[in-house]
């Protein structure tokens, strides 16, 4: 229990044994935290350098030689609070290297037409790029949303609609025939219409067009996304789906 706790906040297996042995000790010198820990002397330096930097043990020198002990528990906390904030502050540098990124991305123009993108965490990821590109009163639009797909990730379309809705971003879906329950929740959203596709075009695949990217998704073992970004084939796919639309039942 307590061994799972120090490794979820990043403590090392040599640095959980040697805290737990001084927390059992009391105050000791290397040798007794050696035998308590069962760590090898010529690691146990280099852990208890790490451990006092981190605030966990602390030491005092009696009769020339070093004694350790751990610090008050309280200090765990206030490591995690710091871990905490690390985070933070690197989570706000990434931020503003995305930010970089992505203009200089957009500035490339269109030498990078074509990618792919394996499992579900790549086909989620670009797809949650690709609608950061759209903004209120755009449109984007989905052909032969299978059930299958729903029946796998609603939690994440919900929550990617939900986002979606609040930033006024338009919606057509044709769903497939056999998803009309998936079908019936998305017209209750703002900002999005819905139709079906007739009963003997039911496909495990589908396809999202972007202002100026189109998607194809295939469902097998894992997800693969193809993911095109030319603004003509993305016009070409918004007419394709508007004739699609035409013979969709509502």
């Amino acid at each position: 229990m307590h061994e799972e706790l120090f490794r979820q906040i990043g403590l090392t297996d040599g640095e959980t044994k040697v805290y737990l042995a001084l927390l059992q000790l009391g105050e000791s010198t290397i040798g007794s935290i050696v035998r308590e820990s069962k760590v090898t002397k010529s690691k146990i330096y280099d852990i208890l350098d790490k451990l006092i930097d981190k605030g966990f043990v602390g030491y005092v020198i009696r009769d020339g030689k070093k004694h350790f002990s751990t610090n008050n528990p309280n200090m765990i906390l206030e490591y995690i609070d710091q871990k905490a904030e690390e985070i933070e502050k690197t989570k706000e540098e990434a931020n503003k290297l995305i930010l970089q990124l992505s203009t200089q991305r957009a500035t490339m123009g269109q030498e990078k037409q074509a990618e792919i993108y394996e499992g579900f965490r790549g086909v989620k990821a670009v797809r949650e790029e690709l609608i950061s590109t759209m903004k209120r009163g755009d449109e984007f639009l989905v052909l032969g949303a299978p059930k299958i797909a729903n029946e796998k990730w609603e939690a994440w379309f919900l929550d990617f609609h939900k986002r979606r809705t609040a930033k006024g971003i338009g919606m057509r879906i044709i769903y497939n025939s056999d998803a009309r329950e998936y079908g019936n929740i998305r017209k209750k959203m703002r900002f999005t219409k819905v139709r079906y596709l007739p009963n003997d075009l039911v496909s495990p695949n589908w396809i999202d067009v972007f202002n100026d990217s189109v998607m194809f998704v295939t469902i097998l073992k894992e997800p693969i996304g193809f993911v095109i970004r030319d603004n003509t084939l993305a016009r070409s796919f918004r007419s394709y789906f508007n004739l699609m639309w035409g013979i969709s039942k509502g």
